[in-house]
C-alpha cells in the first residue's frame, strides 16, 4: 500500500470514513441524505451545527479526492466515490480481493471499482430517490435487524433485479422505484420478469417470503399513476401469486407508513390489522375466529387471514335466515395484491373446499373505504361475483352484520342486506353517482 494511502488513512475522521462507506453502498448520496444519516443525531438540539459538521466532512472527502460531485436537473448534486475513495474503504473494511460466487460457480472480484458504481445522470434523480426511501425507512428505528442491498449489490437473486432489497427477519422486502417515466408497455415487460422468476426454480427453492413495494413519485398525478401499475400487475401475475409473495403499490410516505405500522410487526408475527379485525368480529358480532393456517391445505395452499364461523348450542356451525354463518376473511388495508387475486380466483378456492365439505364458503374482504375497493375490483371487472362480500372496519364497528356487510353491483351501486341471509338487498349508494360530485 502507497505511503500517500496510508498518511491518507491516519488523518480521516471515523466519521469521514463512515460516510466514505455509505456512499459505496447506496452507489451515491447527496448532502442532506449524508446528513441524515451521520450527522442529525450528533447535536440534537442543535440542527445548524450538525448540518455544519455534514458539510465539513463532505469538504474534507472533497479536498482529500475520495468522492467527486456530479450534477444532475440543473443544480441538484450527488457525489461519487472515486478509485482513492474504493481504496479507502477496502483496507478500512477489509474488502476481499476475490470472493467465490456459489450460484455462478466463479471466482469474481470481492468489491466494486468506481466506475462500476457510477450512474447516467439522468438516472441519478430515480437512484436519490430510492436512496431516500431507504433513508427514511432506517431513520423510523423500528428496532429490527435490517440489511439494505441497492441492486448493484443484491446477490440473493440472480433471475431478478429489484432497485434494492431490504433483508428482514423471514422477508425480502423488493424495492422498485418508479419516476413516472416508464410506460405501460414497458410496465407489462417489468411484470413478464417478475412473471418468468415466479415461475422459475429458483423462486420455488428460496428461502424467504417476498413483498414488492412498489414506490410511486416523480408525477402530479399519483393516483392514474398507481391505477395503471396497478392494472399491468393484475394483468400479468394474478394467476401465479401466491402466499409467500406479495406487491404493494403507493407513494413513499404511504409505503412507509405500512411498514411501521403493519409489515414490519408482521415479520415478528404480530399483524395488528388482523388482530383488529378478529376482535371486532368476535366481540360485536358474535363469530369464532381463528388463523386460516388450519385451512390451507383444504385450499391447496392459498391462506386467508382468518376462518370465522357462529356456532350453535352444540357447537356447529349456525345457519341464520338459510345461510350458513361461515367465511374466510381477508384485509384491503394498503391494498395488498394478493386479496385481489384470491378475488378473482375464488370460485377455484371454493372447488376445493366443496369437494371435501359439499358447500361453499363465502369470503368477507374488509378494507378501508367502499370507494378503494371498487375503484380496484371495476379495474379488472371482478364486480359482482359468486360468494365475496366487503365491509370497511368501520362499518363493522357501527353497524349491525347485515348492515356492515355489503356487495357492489355493475352499475357502481353499494347494497347492505335485510339480515344475516344475505337474499334481500338494500340499497346505499351509487359510487359512480358520487364520483361526478
Amino acid at each position: 500500500m502507497k505511503k500517500s494511502l496510508n498518511e491518507l488513512m491516519r488523518s480521516l475522521s471515523t466519521s469521514n470514513v463512515d460516510t466514505l462507506m455509505s456512499i459505496y453502498s447506496f452507489r451515491c448520496l447527496n448532502e442532506n441524505q449524508i446528513y441524515q444519516i451521520h450527522f442529525q443525531h450528533v447535536t440534537p438540539i442543535n440542527e445548524k451545527l450538525s448540518r455544519e459538521l455534514a458539510k465539513a466532512c463532505i469538504h474534507d472527502l472533497l479536498s482529500f479526492e475520495l468522492i467527486k460531485e456530479v450534477k444532475y436537473k440543473g443544480e441538484e448534486h450527488v457525489y461519487f466515490l472515486t478509485p482513492s475513495g474504493i481504496e479507502v474503504i477496502r483496507h478500512f473494511f477489509e474488502l476481499p480481493t476475490n470472493i467465490y460466487d456459489a450460484q455462478k460457480k466463479v471466482v469474481k472480484r470481492g468489491y466494486y471499482r468506481a466506475s462500476e458504481l457510477e450512474i447516467y445522470p439522468k438516472n441519478i434523480n430515480h437512484q436519490a430517490h430510492l436512496n431516500q426511501f431507504v433513508i427514511d425507512f432506517q431513520q423510523l428505528k423500528l428496532d429490527v435487524n435490517c440489511k439494505y442491498f441497492d441492486e448493484k449489490h443484491v446477490s440473493q437473486y440472480t433471475s431478478i433485479r429489484p432497485d434494492g432489497m431490504l433483508s428482514i427477519l423471514d422477508t425480502d422486502f423488493f424495492l422498485e422505484m418508479d419516476m413516472a417515466t416508464e410506460s405501460k408497455k414497458q410496465l407489462f415487460e417489468k411484470w413478464e420478469n417478475y412473471r418468468n422468476f415466479l415461475t422459475s426454480r429458483e423462486y420455488a427453492y428460496r428461502e424467504k417470503r417476498i413483498t414488492v413495494l412498489f414506490i410511486v413519485e416523480g408525477t402530479s398525478k399519483i393516483k392514474e399513476r398507481i391505477d395503471l401499475i396497478k392494472y399491468t400487475i393484475y394483468e400479468r401475475l394474478l394467476d401465479v401469486l401466491d402466499d409467500e409473495f406479495e406487491i404493494f403499490v403507493g407513494t413513499r410516505e404511504d409505503l412507509l407508513c405500512l411498514m411501521k405500522k403493519r409489515l414490519i410487526p408482521a415479520c415478528k408475527d404480530v399483524d395488528p390489522y388482523i388482530a383488529k379485525i378478529k376482535h371486532v368480529l368476535e366481540e360485536k358480532h358474535g363469530f369464532f375466529a381463528n388463523d386460516a393456517e388450519q385451512t390451507r391445505s383444504i385450499f391447496q395452499g392459498t391462506k386467508y387471514g382468518l376462518y370465522i364461523r357462529k356456532l350453535n348450542d352444540n357447537n356447529k356451525i349456525l345457519i341464520e335466515n338459510g345461510k350458513i354463518q361461515e367465511f374466510v376473511v381477508d384485509d384491503y388495508f394498503f391494498e395488498p395484491t394478493s386479496t385481489i387475486a384470491k378475488i378473482a380466483y375464488m370460485d377455484k378456492s371454493n372447488s376445493f373446499f366443496k369437494s371435501q365439505f359439499n358447500r361453499e364458503i363465502s369470503y368477507l374482504v374488509i378494507g378501508e373505504s367502499e370507494e378503494q375497493m371498487y375503484t380496484d375490483l371495476k379495474m379488472i371487472d371482478l364486480i359482482g361475483l359468486k360468494n365475496i362480500y366487503f365491509s370497511t372496519y368501520q362499518r363493522l364497528k357501527e353497524k349491525p352484520f347485515h348492515e356492515a356487510i355489503f356487495q357492489f353491483d355493475l352499475l357502481g351501486n353499494i347494497h347492505h342486506f335485510v339480515n344475516n341471509g344475505f337474499e334481500e338487498r338494500v340499497f346505499e349508494e351509487n359510487l359512480e353517482h358520487a364520483h361526478l360530485f
